[in-house]
This record gives C-alpha cells, sequence and structure tokens, in this order.
C-alpha cells in the first residue's frame, strides 16, 4: 500500500454548465444493456425525458424500441451523438426545427454542438451551478475549465462568485450570443476539427472496423481562417483534435498561423496524437489538454478501433519521454467528465489498460493538481496489487 498526500484537482477539461444543467436528466452511465437503459427510461416523469450516459459500445438504442416510449431525447456518453424518438421529434419540431431535421446526421451534429447542447440544457440553467461546483469539490476537484460555455448567464455566474477556479471557453459562434461582461471573462476560443471516437466521428487517417474514416469537420484553409479569427478575440485557441487525420490537420494549421500571429494553443484530447505530431507541436509551444480516464477507451471502443490505435491511444510515455513534453507545463490533464472525480482520475492514470499510457503519482500531481494545499488536498492510499486508488477529500 502506497500513501501519499497531494493537492485537490484542477481539472483543466469539462463542461461546468452543461453538466450543472443535466442534474435532473435520466443517469444512464451504469447501463450496460438495452434492457436496462429502457427500463431507467421507463421510469421518468416528464413532459420531455431527457437522458445521458448512454454508452454506445455496450448497447444500441433503436428508434424501434424508444418510440414505444413518450417523448425522449438521449445524450451519448461521448457528447457527439444523440438519440430522439418519434414524440420528441413532434414536441420539439417547432421550436428546433433544424435540430430536429439533423440530429441523426453525423457530420451535422457535429457541426452543431452548441445548438444541440442548448437544447438539451434548455431547462436547467445557471442556478445549478453552485451545487455543481459543490459536488466537484466533494470529489476533490476544486478548479475546473467549462470548455463550451453558451449561456451568457452561466458565463456570469461562474466569473463571478468562482472568479479564480474556473476558467471559461467558448465558441465562435457562441462568442456572439455572451455579453460584454462574459466576453470579458472568457479565457479563450475553442475550436473543433474532429468528433469522438464513441460516435464513430474522430478522424482517422486509417479506418474505423466496419469501414470509415470519421469527420473533418474544416477544410485546411477554412480552419486556418478560423484560428486567426479566434485568436483576434481573446488571444489563445483550444483545438478539439482526437484522431491522428485530425491531429495533423491542427498541428499543420498552428504551424502556418503561427507565422502570422502570436497566441497561446492548446489542442484538447489529442488521444492519437503520432511521434511526429507531438514533435512539431512541441516545437510550436503547444499545450496538450488530455484526459488519462480516456485510456479506458482502448478496451472499451476495441469494437470500432485496429489494434495500432488501441496501443497508440494517450500515449503518456512517448509524450513525455520521447516529445519531451513535462506534465503541469505543456501537458495538462481534465476529465471531460466522463467522469469527474480524483479516484477515477488517479486510477486511470496509474493503472490503464497498456503500459505506454501510464503516469507517475509525480506526473500526475504535476499535470493535473493545484500548485499548493491552500484549498485543501487527498490523501491517498494505493494498492498496486488489486489496482486500486482510496481517497479521502480534505477541504
Amino acid at each position: 500500500m502506497i500513501k501519499a498526500r497531494i493537492p485537490l484537482l484542477n481539472d483543466r477539461h469539462t463542461h461546468i454548465s452543461f453538466y450543472a444543467a443535466l442534474r435532473a436528466a435520466a443517469d444512464l452511465s451504469a447501463c450496460t444493456t438495452l434492457k436496462s437503459a429502457l427500463a431507467v427510461l421507463k421510469k421518468q416523469k416528464a413532459p420531455l425525458v431527457v437522458a445521458r450516459g448512454w454508452k454506445n459500445n455496450c448497447y444500441d438504442l433503436p428508434r424501434e424500441e424508444l418510440d414505444k416510449l413518450g417523448p425522449v431525447a438521449v445524450c451519448n456518453v461521448s457528447l457527439h451523438s444523440f438519440r430522439m424518438n418519434a414524440a420528441a421529434r413532434k414536441k420539439l419540431a417547432a421550436r428546433y426545427p433544424e435540430i430536429v431535421a439533423g440530429i441523426d446526421d453525423q457530420a451535422w451534429v457535429e457541426r452543431n454542438l452548441d445548438r444541440i447542447f442548448e437544447l438539451f440544457t434548455v431547462s436547467g440553467g445557471a442556478g445549478a451551478i453552485p451545487g455543481y461546483m459543490a459536488g466537484l469539490a466533494a470529489q476533490g476537484v476544486w478548479a475546473a475549465g467549462d470548455m463550451l460555455v453558451s449561456s451568457d448567464a452561466a458565463a456570469r455566474a461562474l466569473a463571478g462568485k468562482y472568479l479564480g477556479r474556473v476558467t471559461l471557453w467558448t465558441e465562435p459562434e457562441c462568442y456572439g450570443k455572451l455579453g460584454a461582461v462574459s466576453r470579458a471573462a472568457l479565457h479563450g476560443i475553442k475550436l473543433f476539427t474532429d468528433g469522438a471516437l464513441g460516435a464513430r466521428t474522430a478522424a482517422l487517417a486509417g479506418s474505423y472496423k466496419g469501414g470509415g474514416k470519421g469527420v473533418l469537420l474544416h477544410s485546411d484553409a477554412e480552419l486556418g481562417e478560423l484560428i486567426l479569427s479566434a485568436a483576434a478575440l481573446t488571444g489563445r485557441v483550444a483545438i478539439h483534435a482526437i484522431g491522428d487525420a485530425a491531429l495533423e490537420q491542427a498541428v499543420s494549421a498552428l504551424e502556418k498561423t503561427a507565422r502570422k500571429k502570436k497566441f497561446e494553443a492548446r489542442i484538447e484530447h489529442a488521444q492519437l496524437i503520432t511521434f511526429d505530431q507531438a514533435r512539431r507541436a512541441k516545437k510550436l509551444g503547444v499545450t496538450l489538454c488530455m484526459q488519462p480516464n480516456f485510456s479506458a477507451d482502448s478496451a472499451d471502443y476495441a469494437d470500432r478501433l485496429p489494434a495500432r490505435y488501441l496501443r497508440g491511444n494517450n500515449p503518456f510515455r512517448m509524450l513525455i519521454d520521447r516529445a519531451g513534453f513535462l506534465p503541469g507545463l505543456d501537458l495538462v490533464f481534465g476529465s471531460d467528465g466522463m467522469p469527474h472525480g480524483a479516484k477515477a482520475a488517479l486510477e486511470s492514470a496509474l493503472f490503464p489498460p497498456y503500459p505506454g499510457q501510464r503516469l507517475t503519482l509525480g506526473e500526475f500531481a504535476a499535470g493535473y493538481c493545484l500548485p499548493d494545499f491552500k484549498a485543501g488536498w487527498l490523501d491517498v492510499k494505493i494498492d498496486p496489487r488489486k489496482k486500486t486508488v482510496g481517497v479521502k477529500v480534505r477541504l
């Protein structure tokens, strides 16, 4: 048994306002079969049942089954795939005609995530944020980055009461919807290059099992223009890129735009980054914001990813030992809320599916924790034999 004390977490990539608004949604995250998911949905009593946490690597949600229920809209655990039954489409058609028409088109979904998020959070709002922040603290997460603030009220709430504990990012389209106070509080602008492994839309240079290469959302020229316009707004740009094809596009675009304008750049997720891409990103001064919990994708998505991608997912040892990234400096960590919390983060980092994904406790603390113990700390017990971590949160 190994005992240690480390500072509370700074979860640099999550979605506070989105998850807070979804607190009342039906939770399917524990469901591993269609039968169990339908049982949860049938228990819900609401004019429109909203559900989160559907894991499509475990089961599908056939339209014919969902159509037997009242109005239901379901969000995949990846936040990049959705299902909506006939009753929900009918109920939402007048207010959200474009979403109802496009929800089954995965390429359209990837280009309109902010609009879909707005639909899923319409019943929630800024009022749910204090309770959610308290819940994060109880799990050992004191500070966090909200990577897609789409509501002016949420941005003002987070920037006000939680000044110093949150960093706010938004997409270019959402930026235009925010007021002056919210814009001033923004840390940076987030752009997307591809989708997610859970939706089979992360853009691969190779192919998924069964075919398909995912989705690149922009041409090379379009991405370059978006980076420059985003950098002009805040001086900081975060680029979502998961697949190796998306990462190649992102790094190439940053190489070109860096010659035209100085700005801070982060790449979010970078799960399937190659050594060549890592070397070039390091040279550019790019920070990688990655999720140790996504190492589990190497087991969860064996149904869709070839072996080389399973082995190459979250290559922390390559990034640190060969490419020279330094945890806490240009390699930082978050959860994307899948799930939140110190226990899950530590177990994912210390005991991943592949040795190349493993972080030491020191690397974890440098890249994931606050710099000191002023806000509190985590008393940690690590059992290497059982591959488990016990955590006591001290606030």
